[in-house]
């Protein structure tokens, strides 16, 4: 049965940062109805396990006790119980457990604490040993003991992965940002996933999502476009692109632009004859593309179709029909064309 027993707050160590605004409206919340909830402390230390807010809106009214239940419980034992608590509040679960876990991690014989320790049970930090249960790649012993810490600590082996794969991975300074919680832990999940090496573009693609409200969606495509970006010049022409268009569209523009900034060099005929020739092949190799959509237009989408009048199905139809005409009468004509010309080259360059 718990003991609920009042504590000097100067006795209590409270050393995790609390929220301004949430210590404030605890402190309304205190004021007019009392403590409603103890904090929960190590008996050993009294350290902190749940109640950081608490005691910060306690110490602005100046209460100089509060309510504690104490816990007796060893190192392990102690950052479990931080973590089961801190996973109860789902907006700050990962902000305070994502340093947690790694001492949890220390504290077992699984943690390899010099260079000269090795073995298949043997893992320089937490995240090596999740990613290898997850993948179940790990010894049967390190899978049993992760699934058995996850379900504890109320989480899955892959969520506790992810959040680590993503501390190791996020530049530092943004690691402190996101366990603070200012923009959505997905945004810089994907960040971290898709731009492991890439570090120096991670506060970019953050500061261009608060200021252009970014869906996690948009991020991880920009992320993606960015990781395909050959140097600085083109990475800041995907930054300034709005994100409506696809990977593949920022990528195109981001090399267009830089190729546009090159000096001219007046190019000789023949170079010229065979930048036609490959603009022409690259319009032509564009029309199949089209013809091919178009000729996909199945049964499926034309039965759609019937929620409309039939003089406006069939207008819309004869629209189709014609723009197919277009589009083979200018992919016939178009392909003699690129065909004479692709040879015309050929032959010039095997000097024919």
């Amino acid at each position: 049965m718990r003991q609920y027993i009042n504590i000097p707050i100067e006795e209590l160590v409270s050393d995790i940062p609390v929220d301004p605004l949430h210590t404030r409206e605890l402190a309304d919340s205190i004021m007019s109805r009392g403590q409603l909830s103890p904090v929960i402390a190590r008996e050993e230390t009294k350290e902190v396990i749940d109640g950081f807010h608490r005691i910060a809106a306690m110490k602005e009214l100046g209460f100089n006790e509060v309510e504690c239940v104490l816990t007796p419980c060893d190192d392990e034992g102690f950052w479990d119980f931080r973590i089961i608590e801190a996973s109860t509040h789902k907006n700050i679960t990962f902000a305070r457990a994502i340093d947690w876990v790694e001492k949890v991690f220390e504290s077992t014989p699984f943690w390899e604490r010099s260079a000269r320790s090795s073995g298949p049970n043997r893992y320089k930090s937490a995240y090596t040993l999740f990613e290898r249960a997850r993948d179940k790649t790990a010894p049967q012993e390190v899978q049993d003991w992760a699934l058995k810490k996850a379900k504890m600590w109320g989480l899955s082996v892959g969520t506790i992965a992810d959040w680590l794969e993503t501390r190791e991975r996020l530049q530092p300074g943004l690691l402190e940002e996101a366990k603070r919680g200012e923009t959505p832990l997905t945004h810089y999940r994907e960040i971290a996933h898709t731009l492991p090496t890439r570090p120096e573009l991670h506060k970019p693609i953050i500061e261009k999502a608060r200021r252009e409200d970014l869906s996690t969606k948009e991020i991880k495509t920009l992320a993606q476009a960015l990781r395909r970006a050959e140097d600085v010049e083109e990475a800041q022409s995907i930054l300034r692109q709005p994100v409506s268009r696809t990977e593949d569209q920022m990528v195109r523009e981001a090399k267009v632009e830089k190729l546009l900034k090159e000096p001219t060099v007046t190019p000789t005929p023949t170079e010229k004859r065979r930048e036609l020739a490959g603009r022409l092949l690259e319009m032509y190799m564009d029309l199949q593309q089209q013809v091919h959509v178009i000729r996909q237009l199945r049964e499926r989408e034309r039965k759609q179709l019937d929620v409309l009048k039939p003089s406006q199905r069939e207008e819309l139809l004869q629209v189709v029909r014609d723009l197919k005409a277009e589009l083979q009468w200018l992919e016939d004509s178009l392909g003699g064309a690129v065909e004479s010309q692709v040879i015309m080259e050929r032959k010039m360059i095997e000097g024919r």
